[in-house]
């Protein structure tokens, strides 16, 4: 994660990648950029607190995998760090709405990648449904890459789609990287490892 201020909004935005997660009850912008992946995001607007995960891969339940991660990378695990992490920073889970986004099909290099951001999409859904979260809004699926900014106190996200080859290709070297370092020997460089 990194931060930066933005002119246009005078807020600070929090930028998150894969596999990364950031709740706050602050005036400010959480921002990220989609392609395959999926971005939760919860807001509660009673106490002023949101907060956006990134998740690449929706997990399998198994010793060796989701519940021996400890970043959010899996869908699952996201999920859970999310919902805590905004609890923590106040909200009250009764008050939460959820908005997804993200899920596009851009991994052409991985066999079967369809299934991927579907699979993503379908997480976070049955997720907020057995958490009993309201999904209010969603942007999901398509030849989109999606950047995010959401604005911590009125949970409102700004939401732009591009199907430009440069940003479709920044948001494939972006996610073959990750891939790679998870499943192909490479180190992984997520934060929490």
């Amino acid at each position: 994660m990194y931060e930066r201020h933005s002119l246009k909004y005078n807020k600070l935005i929090k930028i998150i990648h894969p596999g990364e997660f950031f709740a706050s009850n602050e005036d400010e912008l959480i921002g990220t950029l989609l392609g395959s992946c999926v971005a939760l995001c919860l807001h509660d607007g009673k106490n002023g607190v949101a907060g956006m995960n990134h998740f690449m891969l929706p997990g399998r339940i198994s010793s060796s995998d989701i519940f021996s991660d400890r970043s959010a990378r899996y869908g699952i695990t996201a999920v859970n760090k999310l919902l805590a992490a905004v609890q923590n920073c106040g909200a009250v889970k009764a008050n939460l709405t959820a908005k997804i986004f993200g899920g596009g099909h851009v991994l052409d290099f991985m066999g079967n990648s369809e299934s991927i951001p579907m699979d993503n999409i379908r997480v976070a859904r049955v997720m907020m449904e057995m958490e009993d979260i309201e999904i209010v809004t969603s942007d999901v699926g398509d030849n989109f890459t999606r950047k995010l900014m959401m604005d911590v106190r009125s949970g409102k996200v700004y939401l732009k789609k591009s199907t430009k080859v440069e940003v479709f290709e920044n948001i494939m070297q972006r996610e073959q990287e990750f891939v790679q370092r998870r499943f192909h020997g490479g180190k992984d460089q997520s934060p929490d490892n």
